[in-house]
């Protein structure tokens, strides 16, 4: 019988041939596969959490996260201050209890490769009572726990939380010195208001006393100011000694803080004599 040939081969061995490499680009096809599928998988099980003897990324507990309401009892305004403290972060967001994102802040570029970001405090707008009545701004910023979450310049996860009340305590009343009254002696200043109330049975916690000149002259230091925190039994405080200047306008206020953080401040000047 005669043999038939293709390329110099018997047809017989040709097809075996083209059929061996064509299982065997099949085998390598597969293998290639494989081996992406198990490193999707390395990936998803490290995101996940991974086995026991992975290293999962390091959760980290903000040093300090506050979320507070602060009122001006004397220009009748109101807003929300927020103050937070981690080291090194590169991103951050707030969440409001529903899970709501209400801030997000992303360190980039120098400051990110300085090592991120640390504290940040932040203010929001505090518009007038009479256009945006407690009432609104209590519908705003709910009761409830307020969550921080971050990540770290090195890949950690930052997490928090802080409990936001609308126990608002009532402006502390100023007693001395008086915007238009006597002249004060730089040595000898004394600063006295009365006690506040607890708002809704929350206790007052304590006095913040600043006083400020704000009219210094410098560009790289606009204003001096004394902040002092008082104990919730203290009605006073005497101005250090040294501190204040003659013939110089002061202006000074005390923020009653409740156990839930929310402050309430008033305010009013003096002026030193000459």
């Amino acid at each position: 019988m005669n043999k038939q040939y293709v390329f110099g081969m018997p047809r017989g061995r040709y097809y075996l041939s083209r059929s061996f490499r064509f299982f065997r680009t099949v085998a390598i096809v597969l293998a290639v596969c494989s081996l992406a599928s198990n490193s999707v998988l390395a990936k998803d099980k490290n995101r996940n959490g991974g086995d026991e003897d992975e290293d999962p990324a390091t959760v980290i507990t903000v040093k300090d996260f506050r979320f507070k309401f602060e009122v001006n009892a004397t220009a009748l305004d109101a807003g929300i201050q927020v103050f937070i403290d981690a080291d090194g972060w590169r991103e951050l967001e707030i969440l409001d209890p529903q899970g709501k994102r209400i801030f997000r802040s992303t360190a980039q570029g120098s400051i990110k490769e300085i090592g991120g970001g640390t504290e940040l405090f932040l203010e929001s707008d505090e518009p007038p009572l009479s256009e945006v009545p407690f009432s609104e701004q209590f519908e705003l910023f709910p009761e409830g726990e307020y969550r921080f979450r971050g990540k770290g310049t090195g890949g950690e996860i930052i997490v928090g939380k802080t409990t936001l009340t609308h126990n608002i305590p009532a402006g502390p009343r100023l007693v001395s010195p008086l915007q238009g009254g006597p002249l004060q002696d730089p040595n000898n200043t004394v600063i006295v208001w009365e006690p506040v109330p607890p708002p809704n049975g929350s206790p007052i916690i304590g006095y913040q006393v600043l006083v400020v000149n704000a009219n210094t002259g410098f560009v790289g230091l606009p204003k001096v100011t004394l902040d002092v925190m008082m104990p919730a039994t203290a009605t006073r405080m005497v101005v250090p000694p040294g501190f204040l200047l003659r013939d110089t306008e002061y202006e000074w206020e005390v923020l009653a803080i409740e156990a839930g953080g929310n402050q309430t401040l008033s305010t009013s000047f003096f002026r030193t004599a000459k």
